[in-house]
This record gives C-alpha cells, sequence and structure tokens, in this order.
C-alpha cells in the first residue's frame, strides 16, 4: 500500500508553486504576454487554493504564542495575507501593462516587483517546512492528519494537489503544472 505524507504533498506544493511562477517569468522574458498572464492566473489560484488548505488545516493546531521552533499561528496568517495581496497585485498590475502595452522598462518594473513576491514566498515556504510542517506531523492526531490527506486528495473547486505520481505510481509529475 502506498503511503501518503500530507506534509510532503504540501512541501512538494511549494515547488511546484516556485516552478509555476518561474515558467510565468520565463514567459516574460520571451514577451509571451498571453502565456505569462496565464501562468500568473494559475498561480495565483493555486496559491490561494494552497493558503486556504493551510489556513483550515494546519494553522488552527499551532502555538498561540511564540515557542521554540515554532512560530505562532497569527505570523503565518499575516503572512498568507501579504502574500496574496501581492500575488493579487501582481496579477492587476501585469493586466494593466498589458492594455497599455508593455516597454522594456516596465516590464524590468514588474519584474522587480515580482522579486519581492518571490523573496517572501521562499522564506515563508523555509519557515513551513522547516518548522510548521515538522512539528504538526508530529502532533497532528490520525484523524487530523487523515482529514489533511483527504482535502489535498479532493480540495474543494479545484484540482487535486495530489502529485499524479501519488495516485497512479508514474513519474512525478503534477496535474495543470
Amino acid at each position: 500500500m502506498l503511503s501518503f505524507d500530507p506534509f510532503a504533498v504540501l512541501a512538494d506544493e511549494h515547488a511546484v508553486l516556485t516552478q509555476l511562477f518561474a515558467r510565468h517569468q520565463a514567459a516574460l522574458v520571451t514577451r509571451a504576454w498571453a502565456r505569462a498572464a496565464r501562468l500568473l492566473d494559475s498561480h495565483r489560484k493555486r496559491l490561494a487554493q494552497h493558503i486556504e488548505l493551510e489556513e483550515h488545516y494546519l494553522l488552527p493546531y499551532c502555538p498561540r504564542e511564540k515557542l521554540p521552533n515554532q512560530w505562532p499561528a497569527r505570523v503565518y496568517s499575516a503572512e498568507h495575507q501579504r502574500i496574496q495581496e501581492l500575488a493579487s497585485k501582481l496579477n492587476l498590475r501585469f493586466a494593466k501593462l498589458r492594455r497599455r502595452g508593455v516597454t522594456t522598462t516596465t516590464l524590468i518594473a514588474l519584474l522587480d516587483e515580482e522579486k519581492t513576491l518571490k523573496h517572501i514566498l521562499g522564506h515563508h515556504h523555509a519557515r513551513e517546512e522547516t518548522a510548521l510542517f515538522v512539528n504538526l506531523s508530529q502532533a497532528l492526531s490520525e484523524t487530523q492528519r487523515d482529514e489533511l490527506a483527504q482535502a489535498l486528495r479532493h480540495p474543494p473547486h479545484c484540482r487535486p494537489m495530489v502529485p499524479v505520481s501519488a495516485r497512479a505510481g508514474a513519474t512525478p509529475r503534477y496535474p495543470g503544472s
């Protein structure tokens, strides 16, 4: 029987999100505006789905105050809010640039703005993978882990986050990425 580790899936999703954003930026550099817009929108939606799962299934079990090697839930929630605000802002900014015409100068400015989101996401993902996921993998009951695993397999209104390899025994790849 295949073992399913929901925390490994969440960490894998961080990598998928990073790759999706990199593909968006590669499309920007090649001036494939429609592709860049689709990838940015896919990234924003997938990121929102990921954050919703963490907020619902993980953060209620975080400590209220800072403990050794553990951040309180409010730190993660504040980061989630900031990340979603930045992602939405970038989506709107790029749409506006496309309507007005993207110049080399505006493209460089957009890439600079996107650097902020990449930086915050990188630190946030590292904090989750080295603290939140490690601590909660030990703290959650079997029932709580099963609920998280079920949510990862069947998220509402979205495609599963579960890698195809976990469902079919195939080479790792992710739906829609």
